[in-house]
């Protein structure tokens, strides 16, 4: 019997580093373990995302932009992508398989009944048993890191659904996989404070050594940016429409370069955080962490009945501007403008002949 293990995100809790350690440990996991997670796939690609558009005949902006496709020519890519990870299947020996894309997390939403059908079916072609499995990231702990994403991708924001887990959760136990697995994401719950030896030891064989896993040369999951930073992203984009508009504008990841490096070098916080009347607005508009309860499901960072005694009048119904949602240490923000002003103003040179701060003279 081959087991799939199906591991659908979501988005935020440390996605790419486990793919990564998964991805270059695949021959040891192959060989210790009986456990094959497809790495010679064409594209080559270790995030299984790419696989979505073919077994959904759908996909995201995110899978569009990792392709550098859409329509019918990103589907091509899917399919030859989907075939040839079921030839890595077909042709190695091996019990478990791992399939691994945040992409599927919330793809069902936008799926009519016949897609599922086929995407079940699909699966249950070449395995026998399918465990679907997510980590679950609190609402406010999710929205901090998204905001923070987003501003870093130059991308607009939203505020969370209410239904952003529950609905997710529901529609994939709607399939009829043989079983489910929802864990929360927080590192004083995960094994050893870190998401791939809590993989590892509630998901792969038993007898199963984390230890055996190199971590040598894999790719970190943490990329953000502090609340200051973001302040100064925001104000570079209003200033430069370019840099939300073209998606290939070369300045876009130099910027978030240059700030990241700025935030090293000032030092002091630099997680993402929200203001508590922010945290506040999020916990009583989501209908989440209730139903999520109901199932012993408790997000440790999260008391309801606290946050029912904040205030959140001044949180926004739409997202408006950083410092309406994140706290900003004023002093440090006036520092990492300092640091960041002569490199970010190289980057617009020769033509762009203004300060974009024209509050401070230049240093």
């Amino acid at each position: 019997m081959t087991r799939l293990l199906l591991h659908i995100g979501h988005p935020k809790t440390g996605t790419t580093a486990l793919q990564s350690v998964l991805s270059s440990n695949a021959a040891t996991l192959l060989k210790e373990a009986s456990v094959l997670y497809p790495t010679r796939t064409e594209p080559s690609e270790y995030k299984h995302a790419l696989a979505i558009p073919w077994l959904f005949q759908a996909d995201n902006e995110s899978i569009r932009r990792r392709a550098h496709s859409s329509g019918d020519s990103l589907k091509a890519i899917s399919r030859k992508y989907w075939e040839s990870l079921i030839h890595e299947m077909q042709s190695t020996s091996h019990k478990h398989v791992i399939i691994s894309a945040e992409g599927f997390w919330s793809i069902l939403r936008r799926a009519s009944d016949q897609q599922r059908t086929i995407f079940r079916n699909t699966l249950h072609e070449h395995v026998d048993h399918i465990q679907t499995i997510a980590y679950i990231k609190s609402p406010t702990s999710y929205f901090a890191s998204k905001l923070n994403q987003k501003l870093r991708n130059f991308r607009p924001i939203n505020l969370p659904r209410h239904d952003y887990i529950s609905s997710a959760i529901s529609g994939w136990e709607q399939l009829g996989f043989e079983s489910y697995s929802w864990q929360i994401f927080d590192r004083t719950l995960l094994k050893n404070q870190d998401i791939v030896d809590d993989f590892c030891d509630k998901h792969l064989p038993i007898g199963v050594d984390c230890n055996i896993l190199s971590r040598a040369g894999c790719e970190q999951a943490n990329s953000s940016i502090s609340n200051e930073a973001l302040a100064i992203l925001e104000e570079l984009t209003e200033k430069f429409p370019v840099l939300r508009d073209d998606v290939y504008d070369h300045r876009r990841p130099k910027i978030v370069s240059i700030l990241r490096k700025a935030d090293s070098m000032v030092g002091g916080q630099t997680r993402p955080t929200l203001k508590e009347s922010a945290k506040a607005g999020i916990i009583q508009r989501s209908s989440d962490i209730e139903w999520l309860r109901n199932r012993g499901i408790i997000f440790p960072d999260i008391d309801t009945t606290e946050a029912k005694c904040l205030p959140s009048t001044d949180l926004p119904e739409t997202f408006t501007c950083v410092k309406d949602f994140c706290p900003i240490n004023t002093e440090r923000l006036a520092a990492l403008r300092s640091t960041v002003w002569k490199p970010i103003h190289q980057l617009f040179q020769p033509s762009w002949k203004r300060l974009f701060w024209p509050q401070h003279s230049k240093p």
